[in-house]
C-alpha cells in the first residue's frame, strides 16, 4: 500500500489509547506510526502494526507481553501489544519506545570508526548476552533494529521470543539470516550471524561475501581489522555449532567486565539502569560518544621516580633519617614545623664538639670539689682555644647528640695545675649567636621518635572524588539500585593510573560512566617508611532514581 494510503489513518486512536499521529514507514509485512499516550502525562510512543492473518496471533502477542517484562538500559521497551481493527482490518498492533534515529540512517553516508564501532558493538552484545542468559532470542539484528534513544544506543524488541521454536517467517528472507533459517529452530547463534553481518557493514558499508560452495564461509571483505576481524570470521561460521557465543564476544570485547556481564545474564537480573554522559539524542552523536577502552594493567607503565603531591607535602622540608646519631630513645622529635640545617652544619658541629671534648676530658677527670675562684681568661689561653661560635657545656652522660638544641652554658673550673704536665687553661666561653639547629615545634612534647625501620604502610584518603553525570531522565528509569564496582591503581603521586571494572553492572554504558568518573578521583597516597608509595583501591557506585552514591575502600597496601 502506497504512503499516501498509510497517512489517512493519521488521527486514529488504537485500543482506546494510543493516538496515531504521524506516519512514519512501512515494509513488506509491517506500518510503522508515531503516536501518543498518556501514562499518566502526555508520551510518545511508536506503534507497529502486523496482519492478523498470518501465523498465530495468540503466540505473537504473548511474545510482545512476555517481551515487555524484559528491563535492559540497552533494549527497546515495549508498553502493550493486543488484537485491533482499522477500517475493517484485522491487525496485531505493538506499542514501543520512539527512537529517533537508527544505525541504517547512518551507514549509506559512511562507516563507522573504531570507537564507534566498539560502541555499538557492545551495545549489541551486551543484550545478546542478556537474552541468551534468559532463553530468549532476538531473530532480527539489523542496521535498522539498532536505534538510539534517550542518549543510549537501543536494539528493537519486537521480535524477541523465546528460542529453540521454528517459526513462520512472515518477511522475506535477507543477509542478515542465518543460512539454517527458516527451516531450523532459531537458536542464540542465529543471533550471532545477524550480528557479524551488522558488523561488517558498519565496518565497511558492504555485507560479507557468500562463496557459491554453500559449505563454505563468507569471505570477510580487507577493510575489516583486528579485534573485529576475528570476531567476524567466527561469527559468520556456516555450521551453527561452530560459531562463538555472544558471552564469548563479549570476553573478546572486554576481558575484565565480560565474566560479570555473564554472570548477571545468567542470573536473570530483573533490574536495570539506563546511564549515559552524552547529550545530543541522534545516532551519530550517541555512537560518537564511544568511551576509551580501558587500558591493562601491563601496558601502563609506572614511573621510576614517585611524585608527592601538593596536598602531602609539608610546609618545610623533612629532616633526612641520617642526621641523628644518637640512639632512638635519645632522639629530639621532629615535627611538621621542624627547621632544617644545611648539610654541612651537623657535621661540623660534631667534629667541633669532638675537639672541645678532648680539650676539656683532662680538666674533668682531675676536677675536685674544692671550690675555686674563677680566674680572668688570659688573651693567651683564648687564642689557644678552638674557634666556635658554640657554647661550650660541660659533658653529660644524657646529652642529646646530633640536631637537638645544645645545652645551657656553663662554667668550667680550672683545673690544678701539674708542673711535669703543661696543661690548658680552661675558658669561659661569653653567650654567642648559636649555629642554625633542628628546633622542634613549641606545641610538640617531646617524645621518643620510633626508628624508620619500624614504620609501617599507612592509610591513604580519598582527596577528590568525581561523580558520574548521569542524566535526571536515566535515573527516573532506575528500579531498584544499580551497583558498579571499579578497582583503581592509584600511583605516588595520588593520582589513578588505572581503573578497571571489578563489576560491571547491567551495561556497558553503565561501566564507561563509573570508569570515567574513576579515573578523576584523586587519592593522599599511604606513606611506607616516610615515603609515599602507590596504592590499591575499590570503588563502589550505587545508582537510584535519588542519584548516585559512591564509597570506596582501600585494598593495598
Amino acid at each position: 500500500m502506497s504512503s499516501d494510503v498509510w497517512k489517512k489513518w493519521e488521527g486514529q486512536v488504537v485500543d482506546h489509547k494510543y493516538q496515531l499521529q504521524q506516519f512514519l514507514g512501512s515494509t513488506d509485512h509491517s506500518v510503522v506510526f508515531l503516536a501518543e499516550f498518556h501514562d499518566p502525562g502526555p508520551r510518545q510512543a511508536a506503534v507497529k502494526f502486523i496482519s492478523a492473518e498470518f501465523g498465530n496471533k495468540d503466540e505473537q502477542i504473548s511474545a510482545w507481553k512476555e517481551a515487555s517484562n524484559l528491563s535492559h538500559p540497552n533494549l527497546i521497551q515495549i508498553y502493550g501489544a493486543g488484537l485491533c481493527q482499522i477500517e475493517e482490518m484485522s491487525l496485531l498492533y505493538v506499542a514501543m519506545e520512539y527512537a529517533e534515529e537508527n544505525l541504517s540512517q547512518v551507514l549509506p553516508h559512511r562507516a563507522l570508526m573504531a570507537d564507534e564501532t566498539s560502541q555499538v558493538l557492545n551495545s549489541v552484545v551486551d543484550v545478546l548476552v542478556y537474552l541468551h542468559g534468559k532463553n530468549l532470542v532476538h531473530g532480527h539484528i539489523k542496521p535498522s533494529n539498532i536505534l538510539a534513544n534517550a542518549e543510549l544506543l537501543k536494539l528493537s524488541s519486537d521480535t524477541i521470543f523465546p528460542g529453540g521454536e521454528v517459526r513462520e517467517m512472515r518477511r522475506e528472507r535477507s543477509a542478515y539470516d542465518a543460512p539454517e533459517l527458516p527451516t531450523s529452530a532459531c537458536t542464540p547463534a542465529a543471533d550471532v550471524w545477524s550480528l557479524g553481518v551488522a558488523l561488517v557493514e558498519a565496518v565497511t558499508q558492504q555485507h560479507a561475501v557468500l562463496p557459491f560452495n554453500e559449505q563454505a564461509d563468507p569471505i570477510i571483505p580487507a577493510a575489516v581489522r583486528e579485534p573485529y576481524l576475528e570476531i567476524s570470521k567466527h561469527a559468520l561460521r556456516r555450521e551453527p555449532r561452530l560459531r562463538w557465543t555472544s558471552a564469548r564476544i563479549a570476553e573478546q570485547l572486554n576481558p575484565v567486565a565480560a565474566p560479570a556481564r555473564s554472570v548477571a545474564a545468567g542470573a536473570g537480573a530483573s533490574a536495570r539502569t539506563a546511564v549515559a554522559s552524552t547529550s545530543s539524542s541522534t545516532m551519530a552523536a550517541v555512537i560518537a560518544a564511544a568511551a576509551p577502552p580501558v587500558r591493562p594493567a601491563t601496558q601502563v607503565p609506572l614511573s621510576t621516580e614517585p611524585a608527592i603531591p601538593l596536598a602531602k607535602q609539608a610546609p618545610v622540608e623533612r629532616v633526612r633519617p641520617e642526621v641523628s646519631r644518637g640512639p632512638a630513645r635519645e632522639m629530639a622529635p621532629v615535627g611538621r614545623d621542624t627547621l632544617v640545617l644545611p648539610n654541612y652544619v651537623i657535621p661540623l658541629f660534631a667534629g667541633i664538639l669532638f675537639v672541645v671534648a678532648l680539650i676539656l676530658i683532662p680538666f674533668v677527670l682531675r676536677h675536685r670539689t674544692t671550690p675555686q675562684a674563677s680566674n680572668p681568661t688570659s688573651s693567651a689561653a683564648r687564642s689557644a682555644a678552638p674557634s666556635t661560635t658554640h657554647p661550650v657545656a660541660a659533658p653529660d652522660p644524657k646529652a642529646t647528640v646530633g640536631n637537638a638544641p645544645p645545652a645551657a652554658p656553663a662554667e668550667l673550673p680550672p683545673a690544678k695545675p701539674v708542673a711535669e704536665t703543661p696543661t690548658i687553661s680552661p675558658v669561659r666561653t661569653p653567650p654567642a649567636t648559636p649555629a642554625p639547629a633542628a628546633i622542634p615545634s613549641k606545641d610538640s612534647a617531646p617524645a621518643v621518635a620510633p626508628k624508620a625501620s619500624s614504620i609501617s604502610a599507612g592509610k591513604g584518603e580519598v582527596l577528590d572524588q568525581a561523580t558520574p553525570e548521569a542524566s535526571a531522565k536515566a535515573l527516573a528509569s532506575i528500579h531498584g539500585t544499580v551497583r558498579v564496582g571499579v578497582k583503581v591503581h592509584v600511583d605516588a603521586a595520588g593520582n589513578v593510573s588505572i581503573a578497571t571494572l571489578d563489576s560491571a553492572g547491567p551495561s556497558r554504558y553503565f561501566a564507561d560512566l563509573s570508569l570515567k568518573a574513576a579515573r578523576q578521583w584523586v587519592f593522599t597516597p599511604p606513606e611506607t617508611e616516610g615515603k609515599s608509595v602507590p596504592s590499591d583501591w575499590k570503588i563502589q557506585f550505587h545508582y537510584t532514581q535519588s542519584g548516585v552514591q559512591m564509597s570506596s575502600e582501600q585494598v593495598a597496601p
